[in-house]
């Protein structure tokens, strides 16, 4: 087996962990196959943050594992130059790249090798079993490897979920008073501007063990943990399943704060039933109530059944907030307003707006023409600053109106 070194370049909040949710599962998938492996993370965006001493200790890492290691990069809209650079400062040690993560999953056919030059393996789609193959000497056609020097076939990985370790179980990934959890990957939406949709595909496994669920969360009951943000895009997908996983952390003792992201037209009575006794937040993506921009990014919003829901959410006293995007195609100054007022005037706990990204592999992203988006140059995280449909200076306006609303 070839030793295995994961650089987790970060962009993290306040609250999260030292080793993101992803490099740890990934890590406990190679501890569980007896595979060799160290970490490297850091936090991009700290003030502290030394691409130099990063590369320092990737450089150091290498030295004690061979030069046969796979060296394996997560490749995020937040890091990807930073990782390119760090490619090109080990090009001559002898170890072979691996990168995974949402750069490469979306990037389309027959480009991975031209914007990664210096790369031997490349992983579209979830990474863990497809690292442990890449250290065990063999690429299976489920685990999304492309090989550089042979034909792109677009494949993402589909295995199956249900045997992969749990990161917190296998202490890959760090228990602390504030958490990241999943119980399911994918989503079956086609919203535009995001990258869980899956293009052409559903991913056929998208569930976690029950049993492993059961367990993380008796461990978080025990340590005491009181934020749990669970990363599903759609928490209660399947109701059924995700009333069982309610009614787990209710029989476990978990008392920490549950924030689940939901979608109003989905949330059942009996769903909602099973929010009773737990701390819990419902975060639904509205994104917009204005019908020319949620058909264009085909995100329809059913605005008498979200009513209907809202209504129901506060006679249960069910805390929740909502969340719109700004920037939007067709978006006017006017037309976002408009959209902070409907939310405000149904007493919506909490409103938060969040700038568009454009983010690779989604229409939008290729649609930059289209509507005439311009993105900023300013910031690690580009974002759009005008269209045909609204100026810079409308942008600021509505960049001070989501000020306002996280500050109140």
């Amino acid at each position: 087996m070839r030793p295995v070194i994961l650089v987790s370049l970060d962009w993290r909040r306040p609250q999260d962990g030292k080793t993101g949710l992803g490099i740890a599962s990934i890590a406990a998938a190679l501890r569980t196959a007896g595979v060799s492996f160290q970490i490297i993370d850091a936090q991009v965006n700290s003030p502290a943050f030394s691409l130099e001493q990063v590369q320092a200790r990737l450089l150091q890492a290498i030295t004690q594992a061979g030069p046969s290691c796979l060296v394996g990069f997560g490749t995020f809209v937040w890091n990807d130059a930073k990782v390119r650079a760090l490619t090109h400062s080990i090009q001559d040690t002898g170890a072979e790249i691996v990168l995974g993560g949402p750069q490469i999953s979306y990037m389309a056919k027959g480009q991975l090798e031209r914007t990664y030059p210096l790369v031997r393996y490349f992983v579209r789609g979830q990474g863990e079993m497809a690292m442990v193959s890449l250290a065990c000497g063999t690429t299976p056609d489920d685990c999304g490897i492309h090989i550089a020097g042979t034909p792109d076939l677009g494949r993402k990985a589909d295995h199956d979920l249900l045997t992969l370790p749990s990161p917190y179980l296998l202490e890959t990934a760090e228990l602390q008073s504030s958490i990241r959890w999943e119980t399911q990957r994918g989503c079956p939406f086609k919203c535009s501007f995001c990258q869980h949709r899956e293009p052409g595909i559903r991913l056929k496994h998208q569930w976690f063990d029950g049993h492993r669920l059961e367990k993380e969360l008796a461990m978080f009951a025990a340590a005491k943990v009181k934020r749990i943000s669970v990363l599903d895009p759609i928490f209660h997908n399947d109701a059924k399943r995700a009333i069982q996983i309610l009614n787990s952390a209710k029989a476990a003792g978990v008392t920490a704060h549950l924030s689940l992201q939901c979608r109003f037209e989905t949330c059942t009575p009996d769903f909602l039933d099973a929010l009773e006794g737990l701390n819990v937040t419902l975060e639904f993506g509205l994104q917009t109530t204005v019908e020319a921009e949620y058909r264009a990014i085909k995100r329809p919003n059913h605005l008498d059944i979200v009513c209907s829901r809202i209504r129901q959410l506060h006679d249960r006293q069910i805390d929740f907030e909502v969340s719109l995007i700004y920037g939007l195609p067709n978006q006017t100054l006017d037309s976002f307003r408009s959209s902070v007022d409907w939310c405000v005037q149904r007493r919506v706990p909490r409103v938060r707006a969040w700038p568009l990204m454009l983010l690779r592999g989604t229409p939008l992203y290729e649609q930059k023409q289209l509507y005439g988006f311009k993105e900023s140059d300013d910031q690690t995280i580009p974002i759009v600053v005008a269209s045909n449909s609204f100026s810079e200076t409308e942008y600021a306006e509505m960049a001070r109106i989501a000020k306002l609303l996280e500050e109140n």
